[in-house]
């Protein structure tokens, strides 16, 4: 741990350990293939949900959602069925550049940082940022990263009508990017936190392309993946040796098989019912229901111990856990009515892997404020928790989805200070050159 004094961490958003395997074989990520050849390349598992806002959480704290308290892009308002949007205010735990304060940190596109708060050193905040002008600490820093045409997301919106528009867009948001990040790179610093975005967004459009040379955009996704191997390796150049580096992603990813509408299953097994029609949002669930869903795969029972108009005693909200868990558990790909759809239509299989009571996930300060129950799909299946979908599923124009295995870290040296087997994303804190064991 002495051998350090600085550590930089890269994320590459989405980036699966199998996907970058492939891309080292094939020699399409050359820089990252050499300095994981040196140092140390393990797969690692995310957080759950697998999606940016918890995992990126658990990152930033070194611990789990039981003890930082995001669940995910979305909340609760307090003892209400009524939805909340939760921002980096809302973390209930510190962050590593507040737990090591004496540090000079510098943080850019990190999901969930918004809005940025002051520092010792300088926050450029990741999605989601809706005002530009809160996502950055300092504030004199704005005109310069205005005039440099920074830019914190592409044009997701836009991407789903145009994927030739998509692969212009991503390169366009690297190149202010990079030009940043060196700038930068001259300022003091003692940690400095990076993540490129544009990983995630060309693997939920085009996973499809990047092992599939035939696939008309194979060369302009490959070739989006070579400027970010030339962009991350030349900014590990730039370190000495006594910066520790960190290449990690937040999740895994793999092929979409289709989407499953989970609030739309538990109404149709009788768990939920709603207010209105018409519903637009989880106010309109009826104080009838059992449960409810929220994204991606989070299950609240509908108690008297958890909201005001709670419809379930203790003891019935358990016998219905042990329903709900029972009933998932034996949802067959086949019951969503599209097995042909999926592959081979004589083969079925289930859409969850593993149904899951908070207990078994969670632990920490903010259990209560936790789902009561996880779900955790097979591979392929992408669960959604909208309450106006009217089928049990649905397909999209995405072609990849997350996993909570399959995502990776790389350390550039043989580190022999941390047990890296079947690591997980909120133990990469305790990679740290300072006050070994605070985040055991």
């Amino acid at each position: 741990m002495s051998d350090f004094n600085r550590i930089a961490f890269v994320g590459l958003d989405g980036v699966p350990y199998s996907l970058l395997n492939y891309f080292f074989e094939s020699s399409v990520m050359p820089g990252l293939r050499e300095i994981a050849a040196a140092g140390t390349f393990v797969p690692m598992n995310s957080s759950l949900p697998p999606i940016s806002s918890v995992a990126w959480t658990s990152f930033m704290t070194g611990v789990g959602p039981g003890s930082h308290g995001i669940f995910g892009f979305t909340d609760l308002e307090n003892d209400q069925i009524k939805l909340k949007l939760p921002s980096f205010d809302d973390i209930q735990a510190p962050v590593i550049w507040k737990r090591h304060a004496e540090k000079k940190t510098i943080v850019v596109n990190l999901p969930f940082t918004y809005p940025a708060r002051p520092l010792n050193g300088i926050l450029i905040s990741g999605f989601v940022s809706p005002i530009f002008e809160r996502a950055v600490q300092p504030t004199s820093m704005i005109p310069w990263l205005k005039s440099k045409n920074y830019k914190i997301d592409t044009d997701n919106i836009r991407a789903r009508q145009d994927r030739n528009f998509l692969i212009q867009d991503l390169f366009s948001t690297l190149r202010p990017l990079e030009e940043v990040v060196f700038s930068l790179f001259s300022e003091p610093w003692d940690i400095f936190i990076l993540v490129v975005t544009g990983t995630d967004r060309i693997n939920h459009f085009l996973f499809d392309a990047l092992q599939n040379t035939d696939h008309p955009l194979n060369e302009n996704a490959i070739s989006y993946y070579r400027r970010v191997d030339n962009f991350v390796s030349r900014f590990l150049e730039r370190l000495d040796i006594r910066t520790r580096k960190v290449i990690l992603s937040d999740h895994g990813f793999t092929d979409l098989k289709i989407h499953v509408n989970l609030n739309r299953l538990l109404q149709s097994l009788g768990y939920l019912s709603f207010d209105s029609p018409a519903p637009q949002d989880i106010s309109s669930v009826s104080q009838k229901s059992d449960a409810f869903a929220m994204d991606p795969t989070r299950i609240y029972l509908n108690s008297i111990k958890r909201f005001r108009n709670g419809k379930l005693s203790e003891a019935q909200a358990t016998e219905k856990a042990f329903r709900i868990k029972n009933d998932l558990s034996r949802f067959m790909k086949s019951d969503l009515g599209v097995a042909s759809s999926c592959g081979d239509p004589l083969s079925d299989e289930p859409v969850f892997k593993e149904v899951k009571f908070k207990e078994e996930v969670y632990q920490g300060p903010c259990l209560d404020l936790a789902p009561d129950i996880v779900v955790i799909p097979n591979r392929g299946y992408d669960i959604k928790a909208s309450v106006t979908a009217k089928a049990l599923s649905h397909h999209d124009i995405f072609t990849g989805t997350h996993t909570h295995d399959d995502a990776f870290i790389i350390v550039g040296d043989k580190q022999s200070d941390v047990d890296m087997s079947n690591f997980e994303i909120s133990e990469v804190a305790s990679l740290l050159p300072w006050e070994r064991g605070i985040f055991g």
